[in-house]
């Protein structure tokens, strides 16, 4: 056996395997430090710029990184003599993707979106690049650390100042979820899971006790901060990635991390109950008297447990260590299940000078029975107002039917002052109800009411008593209502499956390059199942499908796998422990990061993306401490490529931020109204950026409004040509397209805007709108088309505007049932159609689409397009006993009211009704018993309330037109009328209603009747 190594040797070593890669120090000249300080405030500032979400933050930053890249590589030539650019596989799959994103722009359906987000992916990769090239020593790769893990702590600090109300940044806390510089609460939640994990790894391997006394207090931050992002999904996540964090670590570093951790969630949770009260009390100073508080804890049980490790560390055997741990989950566990157990009262008061309002918690309860009677059991107390009916405590119930519709069947309020007292309200479920929501609430100024135990059980079976929770003694009531609200079947986990399914359709129709960058915006539009507005699938490996194909994915799939691999072969190296703890706590990070992107859209963020990508740096960083020997290259070429890349990415992303700009002045000149200044700025906006068609089409507008102005055939023509190179740019916008469709029909091109606004309808058929705008336009085609005699083309448009109501039941056939928001008709498209119907029918006649002007109102009661058996512009509301039933028939709708009380037929929207103006109504209806008769009210928001009324109609089983003329009274506001229709109780007969019509007869004098 050979002589046992000094320790000296052993260092030196250890010290080769990570250092080999180290730059000298006569090689540290200023461009070293000069791109090391730019590194670091690379790493430091995109999360204060929103999230980097928007050109005006990420475009300075593409040159800023751009230059920065550029500065390193010059430096690795000139100086390092390091001719080798890419020196493992992650960097190849880094430029895969980046190519995926390059190579989407020649099929993208939103050019401008596409080259955005090529230039994205160049910044991210520039990221991923100098985080993994630039260090060469484990002291380097710490201090980048540092800067991720302070970043994010600067993040949620704000976000805290923000809950207190002592930081003012716009959108940083929404509805007392902490959103801070992010601006979205679900994406802080997972950034701050990432940085917590990356942080929990520096902490266990930093020797100084002041540098972990710091992390104590940072983790304590990021999960204070993340407990009150009031994510549910993050929270739902965490456990899983903090466990892959703990079980991945290295043996002698997971209890140590266990332990570290653990100190921050006790800190936190101890801190929450008064941090969260008194954010919903709005008590600045509090927040951060339990945010202080949380903070002292934190260090000081870090300090306790260093000193109790020092004690008993060489005397407590590890299997002892991993007990405690395990009885310390056992008691979280308990303390857990304490606090979710333990109920409150809740309390709901005003204030003596606080305004009148509801304030109500609701609490749905989901299985009840239709037509039963229930009891609910709950002890109050009271505190009435000075004045007689400003009640103290009240308690509300709503019935909801299959289809959502719901009708109160309690309101029980207490006038009295009571103190804990029991209070039984019986009441009978509907025969529709399939579910309740009970509500307690407080409305008065100087009230209060508070509510102790509640429950709800069958009349005749106490045994059936569901018991409902009110509040948390140990939990804040923003946390327990997300709490309570987690669930499968909620509306916005049912919306992101349908997301899901419909960017399966786009990739189903671009399976191999994509839709381009940002193609799901531009897109989606066209391939949704219902109405909905998002810019994003809420789904990033979705979402990358979409923009890039297959080519895309299989790129993604190889810089995931390649950074796993690197992982694994450092894991199970002789490198330095440290590095091997940092490199599983930044894989971990990554995890979550992208754990959590797989149902929302963090990555959408660029900051979020730009620390994804560090973190990908951090892991390849390991793979360069394993392999120390590499094949030297002499050839500059691969390098002398990446500069000109940079000077291209440098000024490319320079002209689209001067475009930015002008744009942005041209937009100021026109609130200042100086048109001319405008259409200048917006010139050079499309010069220097040719992509983005907004300006193009801002500036088409305005050349049109100048050619107005000045005669000018010309700029008319030039104005027609920028709005086609538009749309060309954008063929999914329907906002363009409408515009371009508006000049062709105001400029007599019949043909082609009719055929625009067609094709709008099939890229963006849930928007009612569009609809509209084509109803509207048939209509007047065919009126232009009668005038010149060429009533073939009118009848044809004509016949066509009958079938908009087919294509819009066929959508809304196609809605998905967890999605209640239907296309709904207006009271304007319902007029078109049905005023084609009447055009049609008296073609012949060459003047009565001029009759046709008076029709101000109609309704086809066999209309039903969003396919719930109630005549579109209609909806039903029934008295608590009233229970109506419809059924469209060919030629009428059904109605009958087997309820106890009048049930009623109630327009969705306003009518417009003029003062003082005589209005005829044509109501087409019949009944089965003559005893049975609606009663028509046409009412007015503003002024004399009851307009007119309808009471006596002689009618049979035979469908009849009944007419009634109306003055309305002078003091009536135009726009703010509504019609019921009255049904009475108990009419099992049926009633029949095939349409009704609002002609406008005259206008009277003012002096008219009231």
């Amino acid at each position: 056996m050979g002589r046992k190594p000094s320790k000296k040797q052993e260092q030196k070593v250890e010290k080769s395997k990570n250092i080999s890669r180290a730059i000298r120090e006569k090689d540290r000249g200023f461009l070293y430090y000069i791109v090391y300080i730019g590194l670091i405030i690379l790493l430091l500032y995109p999360p204060y710029f929103r999230g980097m979400f928007f050109d005006k933050e990420f475009l300075p930053t593409h040159i800023y990184s751009g230059i920065l890249f550029l500065l390193y590589i010059i430096y690795k030539i000139k100086v390092l003599k390091e001719y080798r650019v890419f020196s493992s596989p992650m960097d190849y799959a880094a430029i895969a993707l980046v190519g995926a994103y390059f190579l989407s722009i020649f099929v993208a359906v939103n050019i401008r979106s596409a080259i955005g987000e090529f230039l994205k992916y160049i910044n991210y990769f520039i990221a991923f690049y100098l985080v993994s090239d630039f260090p060469r020593t484990k002291d380097d790769i710490k201090a980048i650390l540092w800067a991720m893990v302070i970043s994010a702590f600067g993040v949620a600090f704000i976000g805290i100042g923000a809950a207190a109300g002592t930081f003012t940044y716009n959108g940083a806390i929404v509805g007392n979820r902490i959103s801070s510089t992010l601006q979205y609460p679900n994406t802080l939640a997972a950034y701050l899971t990432a940085a917590f994990m990356l942080s929990t790894s520096l902490w266990v391997t930093e020797e100084s006790r002041a540098q972990k006394a710091i992390l104590a207090f940072i983790n304590y931050t990021l999960f204070l901060c993340f407990l009150f992002t009031l994510s549910r999904g993050a929270w739902l996540l965490f456990p899983a990635f903090y466990l892959i964090l703990v079980v991945g670590m290295p043996n002698q570093y997971r209890l140590k991390a266990l332990g570290y951790s653990f100190q921050s969630f006790i800190a936190a949770v101890l801190a929450s109950p008064g941090f969260g009260m008194a954010i919903s009390a709005d008590e600045k100073t509090k927040v951060w008297l339990w945010y202080i508080a949380g903070a002292i804890l934190s260090i000081a049980l870090f300090y306790i447990t260093e000193k109790i490790s020092e004690r008993f560390a060489l005397r407590i055997k590890p299997k002892i260590v991993l007990s405690v741990f395990i009885i310390l989950i056992i008691l979280g566990g308990i303390g857990a299940y304490t606090a979710l157990t333990t109920e409150a009262p809740l309390t709901i008061s005003h204030e003596e000078n606080e305004e009148e309002s509801w304030k109500t918690s609701w609490y749905p309860i989901q299985d009840v029975k239709p037509d039963t009677e229930y009891t609910l059991k709950v002890i109050v107390s009271s505190k009435p107002g000075e004045k007689e009916e400003q009640w103290g405590a009240g308690v509300l119930i709503n019935s909801y039917d299959e289809a959502g519709n719901s009708v109160r069947i309690v309101n029980e309020y207490i006038v009295e002052e009571i103190n804990e007292e029991v209070r039984e309200i019986t009441f009978t479920t509907r025969p529709d109800t399939v579910r309740l929501n009970i509500g307690f609430t407080n409305r008065f100024p100087n009230t209060e009411a508070t509510f102790y135990a509640a429950e709800l059980y069958e009349t005749d079976d106490i045994s059936s008593a569901q018991r409902i929770t009110l509040a948390y003694k140990y939990i804040p009531e923003a946390v327990s209502r997300r709490l309570r609200s987690i669930s499968v079947e909620s509306s916005s986990v049912a919306s992101r499956f349908i997301f899901y399914r419909d960017a399966l359709k786009i990739i189903k129709d671009y399976p191999i390059l994509g839709t381009g960058g940002g193609g799901w915006e531009a897109i989606y539009r066209a391939y949704q199942s219902y109405e909905y507005y998002t810019t994003e699938v809420h789904n990033f490996f979705l979402e990358l499908w979409v923009e890039t194909g297959t080519v895309g994915l299989l790129a993604l799939a190889a810089f995931y796998i390649t950074a796993l691999m690197t992982v694994y072969k450092a894991m199970v190296s002789d490198i330095d422990i440290t590095a091997k703890v940092l490199t599983w706590g930044a894989l971990s990070a990554l995890v979550a990061l992208l754990g959590h992107s797989g149902m929302d859209f963090n990555l959408s963020l660029g900051a979020v993306a730009l620390y994804l990508w560090q973190l990908f740096g951090v892991v390849k960083f390991s793979g360069t401490t394993i392999k120390v020997e590499q094949k030297p290259t002499k050839t500059a070429w691969p390098a002398i490529a990446l500069v000109g890349v940079s000077c291209a990415f440098v000024i490319f992303s320079f002209l689209l931020y001067q475009g930015y700009t002008y744009g942005q002045q041209a937009v100021r000149s026109i609130e200042e109204q100086d048109i001319i200044k405008a259409r200048e700025y917006f010139e050079k906006a499309a010069k220097y950026d040719p992509y983005t068609a907004s300006f193009k089409a801002d500036l088409a507008q305005l050349d049109y409004f100048i050619a107005l102005q000045t005669e000018n055939d010309d700029l008319l023509q030039k104005s027609e040509d920028m709005r086609a190179e538009a749309v060309n740019l954008e063929p999914y916008n329907a906002r363009l397209k409408t515009q371009l469709a508006a000049y062709y029909l105001e400029h007599g091109e019949l043909d082609e805007g009719i055929s625009l606004l067609e094709e709008i309808t099939e890229i963006n058929p849930f928007n009612i709108e569009n609809w509209h705008n084509l109803a509207d336009a048939y209509y007047k085609t065919a009126v232009v088309y009668i005038r010149q005699e060429q009533k073939d083309k009118a009848i044809e448009l004509l016949n066509k505007s009958q079938e908009i109501f087919d294509k819009i039941s066929q959508y809304n056939s196609k809605v998905p049932k967890s999605a209640r928001n239907k296309l709904e008709l207006p009271n304007e498209l319902m007029l078109y159609v049905y005023k084609s119907k009447l055009l049609a029918e008296n073609i012949d006649d060459d003047t009565y689409y001029r009759k046709l002007d008076k029709l101000i109102f109609a309704s086809d009661f066999t209309v039903d397009t969003d396919n719930d058996s109630v005549p579109d512009l209609w909806y039903i509301y029934n008295s608590q006993k009233g229970l109506m039933e419809t059924s469209i028939r060919n030629k009428a709708v059904e109605i009958t009211n087997n309820g106890e009380e009048p049930s009623y037929l109630i327009t969705k929207k306003d009518i417009i009704l003029e003062p003082t103006t005589e209005y005829r109504v044509n109501l087409l209806i019949g009944c089965e018993n003559t005893t049975n008769v609606p009663v028509i009210n046409i009412f007015s928001r503003k002024g004399q309330i009851v307009q007119h009324q309808i009471k006596q109609m002689d009618l049979n089983t035979e469908i009849t037109n009944i007419t009634s003329t109306f003055v309305t009274t002078k003091d009536i506001e135009d726009g703010k009328q509504w019609i019921r229709i009255d049904i009475p109780k108990e009419t099992k007969d049926t009633i029949f209603i095939e349409s009704m019509e609002i002609w406008l007869e005259q206008i009277k004098p003012l002096g008219g009747s009231d």
